[in-house]
């Protein structure tokens, strides 16, 4: 007898275990990043499953299509266009499914992504594909239209920002919702782009700065190294902008090689003095104020801790004393 109960008891606590599985597989909502998913007639609840399981907005393609048919609604799933993810969950895809059609897709840009990671998030979403985003950001007759400068590539005026873009945007329209973010941003700072002497070059010293800081603080500090090594016909020697090279050819560093700051580029600020020839990351409104009003004192290097925070010396031996004080 004791052993029967025993046996029910594990039984019992079998079946609450599947439940609270199926229960968290039913109702238990992911964050993922959303992403757009096109039904098109004909497809079926396993092969919207599979959809949605390559897009990581559901874990069990099988699971979808199962759900489908215990609700009935496995011949009633609409086609058109979805914008799938955020926080959602197995049961909320299939209620979107017999809903209809979504209107627009939110995507968030964190500050300092270079306009190839940009569109590298645009294209992960569904919205656009890289390649016709490139070719439109590099057309110069629209460059100029977005920005009033004759310029080869809309590198810098992307503005990081979250947007609700309409899911049948075609691609000048994208490019237009966040130059236009940029230039908004922009005159509620105060920056009136069209009296600055050189704002470009500005842009771009301040993409560095967006790339090299490691809080808000320092954002002016920084920027006053790098206009006091111009000043001083001194190369920049900034790692972002090898990093910037790098990231095209998939390569990641957490630090530098040798080889690395040898690379023959005119973006390799190693090798070659002065600016680089565009930005290389889209800045947010601090760094550009940075850019514009740099503190001025006497460093001319700096280096991250262990912390990600700078440390800044006024001479390349206190440099490296400090780095070997720091075990870096």
């Amino acid at each position: 007898m004791n052993g029967y109960r025993y046996l029910s008891m594990i039984a019992i606590g079998l079946a609450l275990v599947g439940l609270g599985f199926a229960t968290h597989e039913l109702f238990g909502a992911r964050d993922s990043m959303e992403r757009i998913v096109r039904v098109d007639a004909g497809d079926s609840a396993e092969t919207i499953g599979i959809k949605l399981e390559h897009a990581g907005i559901i874990q069990n393609a099988s699971a979808f299509r199962l759900l489908a048919k215990l609700r009935g609604t496995d011949r009633n799933l609409k086609t058109g266009t979805y914008i799938f993810g955020g926080h959602s969950s197995l049961w909320s895809a299939v209620s979107r499914l017999q809903q209809g059609e979504s209107q627009s897709i939110k995507i968030t840009f964190p500050e300092g992504l270079s306009m190839h990671k940009t569109f590298k998030r645009i294209e992960a979403s569904g919205l656009a594909t890289y390649p016709d985003l490139q070719a439109a950001a590099t057309d110069t007759a629209l460059v100029r239209r977005l920005t009033g400068m004759q310029l080869q590539s809309l590198e810098g005026f992307l503005y990081p920002e979250t947007y609700l873009f309409p899911v049948n945007s075609p691609v000048d329209s994208i490019l237009s919702m966040m130059t236009g973010e940029f230039f908004r941003k922009m005159a509620r700072a105060g920056i009136e782009i069209g009296q600055q002497d050189d704002f470009y070059n500005t842009l771009i010293l301040a993409s560095i700065v967006e790339k090299e800081a490691g809080n808000a603080e320092e954002r002016p500090i920084i920027a006053g190294v790098f206009e006091r090594r111009l000043r001083l016909g001194m190369a920049l020697q900034s790692c972002p902008t090898v990093d910037y090279i790098l990231e095209k050819r998939g390569i990641r560093r957490e630090v530098l090689t040798t080889h690395d700051t040898q690379i023959p580029s005119p973006y390799n600020t190693y090798q070659n003095p002065g600016l680089p020839p565009t930005p290389i990351s889209n800045p947010q409104v601090g760094s550009i104020l940075a850019a514009l009003d740099p503190v001025q004192h006497n460093y001319l290097y700096f280096f991250a801790d262990k912390h990600g925070n700078n440390v800044f010396t006024t001479s390349y031996e206190e440099h490296q004393r400090r780095q070997l004080q720091l075990g870096l």
